[in-house]
């Protein structure tokens, strides 16, 4: 399984940044429990659903300043 390094740490004889992802075998429950490792997330798509649609309405008025 995949892990993210939150903290700099050794794994496997090798220095290992915050922001690396390594897939660890062994040692896991060590390293998760003093909060060195979390498991590693897909990264999320996200997807403009706006575009394309021709539904959309015009751009909102924004109201100015009152004049005095």
């Amino acid at each position: 399984m995949k892990y993210e390094v939150i903290r700099g740490c050794v794994i496997d004889r090798v220095a290992r940044r915050k922001g690396d992802v390594v897939e660890i075998t062994e040692d896991v429950n060590a390293l998760l429990g003093m909060g060195r490792i979390i498991p590693a997330s897909e990264p999320k798509i996200t997807i403009d659903r706006s575009v394309g649609l021709e539904t959309s309405a015009d751009k909102p008025k924004r109201r100015g300043k009152n004049s005095k």
